[in-house]
């Protein structure tokens, strides 16, 4: 038993060292390379503590191996920008000058809602504010609002303008979002007559919400083509 308590601090104390001077504070932080480097570390730590027949060493060197090649590798790729390209994906625009790019929400798998809950994290309550959305290499998203959504503010103006709240989501891809209906006293009649009287079908539109005043917000969908 205290062996293993031995082997499992002298462990901890190693893995601990190795990813503070990997130097990334959250897994947030990491890119794919430097994930798999995490992954692996973590795997290899558990080997001694598990079998009490393996030398502690058998996983120490391992860990000062992957450490000396993840930070050799990091300044290769600092050197080498296209080879990082290679190891990681680029920034992907999500959004342009306010105009969502369906075709690489669609590439990467990103719904609608999910975009929107990003933008809601950023502090800006609609994606009409939105100038720009980037999916960064590390998996977050940055989130730039336009200029005319920046300071100075109402506030700043001494003006009063209604607050319209979030915008919540109706239809995303097609498809009708019954649960939000029904929590916000709607319907499909309902949503059928606002479609109508904007001559549109909810199988063309890629995301329809509304906000708290009641104002509806919607893009169609783009051609496959």
């Amino acid at each position: 038993m205290i062996t293993i308590l031995i082997r499992t601090i002298i462990v901890y104390v190693v893995l601990i060292a190795t990813l503070r001077l990997m130097g990334k504070r959250q897994l947030g932080e990491l890119e794919i390379t430097e994930l798999v480097t995490t992954l692996l570390i973590s795997e290899i730590a558990t080997l001694p503590i598990g079998d009490p027949s393996i030398p502690v060493v058998y996983a120490v060197i391992p860990l000062i191996t992957i450490l000396m090649g993840e930070v050799t590798l990091s300044v290769i790729l600092l050197k080498c920008p296209r080879l990082k390209n290679l190891a990681s994906a680029r920034p992907t625009v999500l959004i342009r000058h306010g105009e969502i790019d369906q075709k690489e929400m669609r590439r990467i798998r990103i719904s609608v809602d999910e975009l929107i809950s990003e933008v809601r994290q950023a502090g800006i309550p609609s994606l009409l504010d939105v100038d720009y959305a980037i999916l960064e290499q590390n998996g977050k998203i940055s989130v730039i609002p336009r200029r005319a959504s920046q300071p100075p503010d109402a506030q700043t103006l001494g003006l009063h303008p209604p607050e319209n709240g979030i915008l919540h989501a109706l239809i995303e891809d097609g498809e009708i979002n019954d649960y939000n209906l029904k929590r916000l006293s709607l319907d499909r009649d309902w949503l059928c007559e606002r479609l109508a009287e904007r001559s549109l079908q909810s199988k063309k539109v890629f995301y329809l919400g509304i906000d708290d005043c009641q104002k509806l917000y919607w893009i169609e969908k783009e051609s496959e083509n």
